[in-house]
């Protein structure tokens, strides 16, 4: 009897054990919603099979309102990243509000619910802010400008930047410093380098143009047509201010040079080593760049990719892989929809990745003319983020023209990794049911896990 006793005994305690080790894995998106004061975060459970099922408690309502970009397929004000961050110590999460100008700050409890900080959301101190970032107890926000609804400020009386501010013991913001984009360029991402949290890359990407000349279904956003972008390196001091190291322009990768310019739209550095990854998206390339402790950039290649309009990036935590989304079809490859590839960057390949495979994504809700008049699909793969099994990537319904009047497009898709770099849809999850609206864009994903 008494082993007996001992033996349940043991059981039990090996299975609190278990039950306090347990990690809460949770999931968090930005619905984007454009009525007054709907924007939203919307959290999930991640399950072990790649579903994702919805907390109770939510959404949570960040205060303001998102970005309506109601041009046909017009690139730019949804071609950002990182519109969520999540601090190190999993206990606060930002959130932009791209079109109130503002950032709301969440306390997360253990349940995976969020409550705003006091004052919360604080002045972006910037026009459209979709990026942000953290370095300890500062975070930097990109303000892009570029709200074809707050259209004063877009051509001219504002500019685009880069902010800084400090995040206090009760996860208010503190405005510290900017670095205006005096050139008129257009920020889409900044990024905290992960060897040296001083050092911050900024990521600059304007495509703007009547693509359509006289037609209907193309507009100029600003005073003249644009097609440009480049990479900043700022430097952040022990106060917190921004100053700026270092600008490049892309240089140019295929010859004979096509008439469109190299841009780069996603970037993200290597964990381990001193190199930043670009999606040339013009190009179809992954670039990659050398850094110096100053942050000094130095172009080393670039290699193929298969998809087409590489935008996205993320490598493992470990360093050995890196993914890319791509945001529309290849049509000689016979795609329908976007897809995602994945690339070898361990050892020696971490400065020629190459290419081990890819996944089309499914339910891109047929095809409309775009404002560049070329076909796309109603639905395409923006951000996304990674946990140890998954990726998880958002598709947004990108055709709001009036003559859609179907309320498919907005999807979160779960994709299964394998360490051989074979990727397989797990799961699509269309948003409609949980919140997000039919004409909103939503964006942005952060896996969190907290110890149980």
């Amino acid at each position: 009897m008494k082993n007996l006793q001992f033996a349940t005994t043991a059981l039990l305690l090996l299975s609190l054990a278990a039950t306090a080790s347990a990690k809460e894995r949770y999931l968090y998106i930005l619905s984007n919603n454009i009525e007054d004061g709907q924007n939203s975060v919307i959290a999930y459970h991640r399950l072990s099979d790649g579903q994702l099922r919805p907390l109770e408690a939510g959404p949570f309502l960040t205060r303001g309102s998102g970005i309506d970009n109601n041009t046909n397929g017009k690139l730019g004000p949804n071609d950002n990243d990182t519109p969520l961050v999540v601090s190190e110590d999993r206990t606060r999460l930002f959130a932009v509000n791209g079109h109130s100008n503002t950032i709301a700050a969440f306390d997360i409890a253990r349940d995976g619910t969020l409550q705003h900080v006091p004052g919360s959301p604080f002045p972006s101190h910037g026009v459209a802010p979709v990026s942000l970032a953290l370095s300890g107890d500062i975070l930097v926000a990109a303000n892009r400008n570029e709200d074809p609804n707050q259209l004063p400020s877009l051509r001219g009386a504002d500019l685009a930047n880069y902010a800084t501010f400090r995040v206090d013991d009760r996860g208010g913001l503190t405005f510290l410093s900017k670095v205006d984009l005096a050139d008129g360029q257009k920020n889409t991402q900044v990024l905290v380098s992960q060897r040296d949290a001083r050092l911050v890359f900024g990521n600059d990407f304007q495509v703007d143009a009547d693509f359509d000349g006289d037609g209907t279904i193309s507009k100029l956003f600003g005073n003249e047509a644009q097609v440009r972008g480049g990479l900043q390196v700022f430097r952040l001091d022990g106060s917190g201010r921004l100053t700026r190291s270092h600008r490049l322009a892309l240089p140019e990768t295929v010859q004979p040079a096509p008439e469109v310019p190299t841009v780069p739209l996603g970037i993200w550095d290597h964990p381990t080593k001193e190199l930043l990854y670009v999606g040339l998206v013009t190009r179809n390339q992954l670039g990659v760049f050398r850094y110096d402790q100053d942050g000094k950039l130095s172009f080393l290649n670039a290699v193929a990719n298969s998809g087409q309009d590489i935008c996205w990036l993320k490598s493992s935590p470990d360093g050995t892989r890196l993914y890319a989304v791509n945001n529309l079809p290849r049509e000689d490859r016979k795609d329908v929809g976007s897809t995602i590839t994945v690339f070898d960057i361990s050892g020696k390949r971490a400065e020629m990745p190459v290419e081990l495979g890819r996944v089309e994504l499914p339910d891109p809700f047929g095809t409309f003319v775009n404002n560049r008049a070329m076909p796309q699909p109603n639905s395409t793969a923006f951000q996304f983020d990674i946990d140890e099994n998954f990726l998880y990537v958002i598709n947004q319904r990108v055709n709001q023209t009036p003559e859609n009047t179907k309320p498919d497009g907005n999807v979160l898709h779960t994709v299964k990794l394998d360490p051989s770099g074979k990727l397989a849809v797990a799961a699509s999850r269309p948003l409609g049911q949980d919140g997000v609206a039919v004409r909103a864009r939503p964006q942005g994903v952060v896996c969190l896990d907290i110890d149980g």
